[in-house]
């Protein structure tokens, strides 16, 4: 009775044991589909990568598969015992010909200091290899292949006039391509730096001869000749520079000797004329200095100062030249520093210099003629005919000089001889009229008053003696006499009572009349001295003004003529002759 319960109990284990191992199963299935499906942590790609449709392989067609045979096995049959460091000749005594093709493809830059000019440049190479031979019938019908050009013999031809020597950083590998022929044709890009002799002696209307020179290092002419090729148009390609211009471009065929070798070496020479666009020069450096120049010589024309001396115009030519010394400082980092040739535009710069020292130091002269009117000095009777009649009053001069002194102010007194007396000028009494006092005229049309000898002096309050005057009156001036000057037969008395109320006042009032003449004197002749002094004064303001305005004309022709000289006449272009090819080669 108690085997029956524990059978039922292993049949009961069984049963759950048997569920345990289907739910394990069960747990593992999932874990392995698990891993195979993408999951929540998985990243979108590495998700699409795995999504990824798989690509089929390209089935090669039997024709692509066999010219793919025939094309290694000829390059292995071409290389097999290829070297490439022997010149590529059957007979060994026949030299190799050499066509270059030479595509020039940009200016990139003109280095004046260091004389050198980078090009970047395209060459075709084409020779005959006649150890790269086969016959296309052989390789399925090939007739061409490309290969690395470090596989095949090439020519070793350089740049002779090249700068940078270190090539392979300038040069572009490429491949050959071979013919069945053996004719091969290389394409070489390269960006070198050239030497030329820049002639600079026109900067910056200055025009360029460089060339390139293309011959083999080592191989003379018996074992290489050089071509150019037939075609004509190199520039065809050619990126226009903005600083520079091609204007001519030629090739000529050289042969140079040298001591170490018996035979001659070829070279190729490919000629060029660069001009030079002035525009960026003309703009920062020509224009403001001939501006300075300019204002220089208009400083003629600033009005003086209160003082009279002018010297704003000494001033402004010696600020005028410190600035052209800045300014040549700037020219001298454009050009080379070189002692050969003086640049076009230094000789202009030195020019302008001297013009503003010249009107400068001129200026200094038509100062002095100007102080010579504060001193007084009196201008010549030949220079004022000279200044105000001849420059002064002709049709175009009066209009050009603005002369402020009236055309019928001659100063005739002065120009006849030196300073007027005093009888000839016209003082402060001049023109007063006084009634005559007496009928009596003397011999000299004077109207005299004849007072008697015996009247005795006047004696004033200090006891000083009073000399007697009578009045003389002529028709260009009244004058006070000293009696005392008078003999006693010029004296008469006159027993008229008038007379001697009239002396009786004279001899009452002669010594107030006396200081009053004295005084009226002196300020006539201070007057006068003024009046000259400004005279002359004007005098030499206006003479020098005239001169101002001669010595403007003077320097504005000759800056404008200089100018003309020194920048219009920068030549005709250079074209590439037999001659002048010749000429830069040597």
């Amino acid at each position: 009775m108690n085997l029956v319960p524990l059978g039922r109990l292993l049949e009961t284990g069984r049963f759950y044991m048997f569920v345990l191992m289907c739910c394990l199963v069960v747990i593992v299935e999932a874990g392995v589909r698990g891993n195979e499906s993408p999951s929540l942590l998985t990243t979108a790609p590495a998700f699409e990568a795995q999504n990824k449709p798989r690509r089929t392989p390209i089935r090669i067609s039997k024709e692509s598969a066999r010219s793919q045979r025939h094309m290694r096995r000829l390059y292995d049959d071409l290389f097999e015992d290829y070297e490439r460091e022997i010149r590529p000749v059957v007979n060994d005594s026949m030299p190799l010909t050499v066509v270059i093709q030479f595509w020039l493809k940009q200016i990139l830059k003109i280095d004046e200091r260091d004389q050198t000019i980078k090009c970047y440049l395209w060459l075709e190479l084409y020779w005959t290899d006649e150890l790269l031979k086969w016959n296309p019938e052989d390789y399925g019908g090939l007739d061409r292949m490309h290969v690395p050009s470090t596989k095949i013999w090439r020519p070793d031809i350089l740049v002779y006039n090249n700068a940078n020597m270190n090539i392979e950083d300038n040069e572009v590998e490429t491949n050959a391509i071979i013919k069945a022929n053996g004719d091969v044709t290389l394409f070489r890009a390269m960006i070198t730096d050239i030497t030329c002799t820049l002639s600079l002696s026109l900067f910056p209307f200055d025009q360029q001869v460089c060339y390139l020179t293309f011959a083999s290092w080592s191989m003379d002419g018996s074992k290489m000749l050089l071509f150019p090729s037939n075609s004509s148009d190199n520039l065809e390609l050619y990126i226009r520079n903005t600083e520079w211009e091609l204007t001519d471009f030629s090739v000529k065929m050289y042969e140079k000797r040298y001591e170490c070798c018996p035979y001659a070496f070829p070279d190729i020479t490919y000629f060029m004329v660069l001009k030079r666009s002035p525009s960026y020069y003309i703009f920062t450096l020509i224009i403001p200095s001939t501006f300075i120049t300019v204002v220089t010589i208009v400083g003629f024309f600033t009005p003086h100062s209160t003082t009279g001396e002018n010297t704003e115009k000494v001033s402004l030519g010696v600020n005028a030249l410190l600035s052209m010394s800045i300014i040549m400082m700037m020219v001298s980092g454009e050009v080379p520093a070189t002692s050969e040739v003086i640049p076009l535009i230094g000789k202009y710069y030195i020019g302008l210099i001297f013009l503003i020292f010249g009107a400068a130091f001129t200026t200094t002269i038509t100062l002095a003629y100007q102080m010579r009117g504060n001193s007084g000095t009196p201008m010549s009777a030949r220079m004022r005919h000279i200044l105000f009649e001849r420059l002064a009053k002709s049709p175009l001069g009066y209009w050009f000089f603005a002369v402020q002194i009236d055309k019928k102010h001659k100063f005739a007194n002065r120009a006849k001889g030196g300073p007027r007396n005093k009888e000839n000028h016209t003082y402060i009494f001049d023109n007063v009229c006084v009634p005559p006092i007496g009928n009596n005229v003397n011999s000299d049309g004077l109207n005299s008053i004849h007072v008697n000898s015996t009247n005795p002096p006047v004696v004033n309050a200090n006891g000083l003696k009073l000399k007697h005057r009578v009045i003389k009156k002529d028709s260009k001036r009244t004058k006070l006499i000293q009696m005392d000057d008078m003999t006693n037969n010029e004296l008469e008395v006159d027993k008229n009572p008038l007379v001697e109320a009239t002396e009786t006042l004279i001899n009452g009032h002669s010594y107030w009349t006396n200081r009053l003449y004295d005084c009226l004197s002196r300020i006539d002749e201070s007057i006068h001295r003024t009046h000259q002094q400004r005279v002359i004064e004007f005098e030499w303001e206006q003479g020098t003004r005239i001169i101002e305005r001669v010595i403007m004309i003077f320097y504005v022709t000759l800056t404008l003529g200089f100018a003309f000289f020194m920048l219009g006449g920068s030549g005709e272009d250079i074209r590439l002759t037999e001659e002048v090819m010749d000429r830069v080669k040597r």
